[in-house]
């Protein structure tokens, strides 16, 4: 589950943590959704590896504060090969002239420092409808360089709205919120929206694990400001009894905003486990269900339990 400190201002949100921790959770999912022919190439009954520590070692931080989440996967295709894709995703809401020399720039770091071919592909969440950069291009004294690169612009999936919303694919409803987190301004229309998307993942008839998940991501794209905060918490008891379910996220968030776990659930080991603490308390996951939820070990999650209730095996 992802850790961080609520903005209540729905334009100071952080998206790029969210979308690294999407593709994380449904990498096959938004292969099938934004890049068809990719997915359609990857031998799925191989598994993946996402090789962060390998990027992390190349990639310094983005340029004058810019934001972009990064993730590197290695893949097995159906021919027997083994590949390296690199999807670098533009969070930031302005377009950047250098987008396609960055793209470059990165998949040369990659080939260099590892010796392997890099299938670099990129998506793009700006709100330019012009902004669709796709080739990089150099060309001096005769020389010639041109890297074209598969390019999803997030934007152009908005007619589609009503299908992703109803479609299978669980990656549309990631990319609804985040045009959701992009393009509605108005406050009431936000919270409109998150309640929609709420609702749909009880409706879908997603399990506990997955509902915790998606949940967390839609929570962390759309911001709301402090006042709706709660209201947007009444709206979601009310669907808990209509489902006769709960979540868990929803109380956090507003123990976060009112000082009681802020600062804490920043990656830290102790707001990891705390929240894996909760998923054992109120939704009866197993120490070993909730570990791997919270990314802590089973042995470090037993003796905070020991310290603070008596674990649920």
């Amino acid at each position: 589950m992802s850790k961080r400190v609520i903005h209540s201002n729905p334009e100071k949100q952080d998206h790029d943590s969210p979308w690294k921790e999407a593709l994380e959770h449904y990498f096959k999912e938004a292969m099938h959704l934004l890049f068809l022919e990719v997915y359609q190439a990857i031998d799925w009954t191989q598994p993946f590896t996402f090789l962060d520590k390998e990027l992390q070692k190349i990639l310094a931080k983005a340029e004058r504060g810019r934001t972009y989440a990064d993730k590197l996967i290695k893949v097995k295709l159906l021919s027997g090969e083994e590949a390296w894709l690199l999807i670098h995703i533009e969070v930031q809401g302005e377009p950047e002239a250098a987008f396609a020399q960055r793209m470059f720039h990165y998949n040369s770091l990659i080939r260099n420092r590892y010796r392997k071919d890099v299938i670099s592909l990129a998506i793009l969440s700006d709100t330019s409808r012009t902004f669709k950069p796709d080739t990089y291009y150099y060309a001096q004294l005769g020389f010639e360089l041109t890297m074209r690169f598969p390019m999803v612009k997030l934007l152009d999936l908005q007619p589609q709205r009503e299908t992703l919303l109803s479609g299978d694919n669980v990656f549309g409803l990631i990319v609804v919120a985040q045009l959701d987190a992009k393009l509605i301004k108005d406050s009431r229309e936000r919270l409109h929206s998150k309640t929609q998307l709420v609702r749909l993942l009880y409706q879908r008839g997603y399990g506990k694990k997955q509902i915790l998940v998606l949940f967390d991501l839609i929570d962390w794209m759309i911001g709301l400001p402090h006042n709706l905060e709660y209201e947007f918490k009444d709206v979601v008891h009310q669907i808990e009894e209509e489902q006769q379910m709960a979540y868990m996220n929803t109380i956090q968030r507003l123990a976060m905003q009112e000082g009681k776990l802020e600062g804490k659930l920043e990656g830290k080991l102790e707001g990891k486990l705390e929240m894996a603490l909760k998923m054992v308390r109120r939704f009866n996951l197993s120490v070993k269900e909730a570990a791997e939820e919270a990314s802590v070990s089973v042995k470090d999650l037993m003796d905070y339990l020991k310290q603070h209730d008596k674990p649920n095996t």
